[in-house]
């Protein structure tokens, strides 16, 4: 089952994480952070829907979730 974690990191950075508990090795993906809690819950909405595409050198989603 995959999982999607919000965790505050510092004032004003959420970071989101996947966690897959069905693997063993590489369970934590680090996907992106944001500066509020807000934009992390609709971004993990559209995440689970298909609807993001993430940069994989910076880091930043597309569609801007901030």
């Amino acid at each position: 089952m995959i999982e999607y974690v919000i965790e505050h990191r510092k004032h004003g950075c959420y970071s989101v994480t996947e966690v897959d508990d069905e693997k063993e090795a590489g369970r934590y993906k680090y996907l992106t952070n944001f500066k509020n809690k807000k934009a992390a819950k609709k971004f993990v909405e559209e995440y689970k829907k298909g609807n993001v595409v993430i940069d994989p050198e910076t880091r930043v989603p597309t569609p801007d979730f901030q």
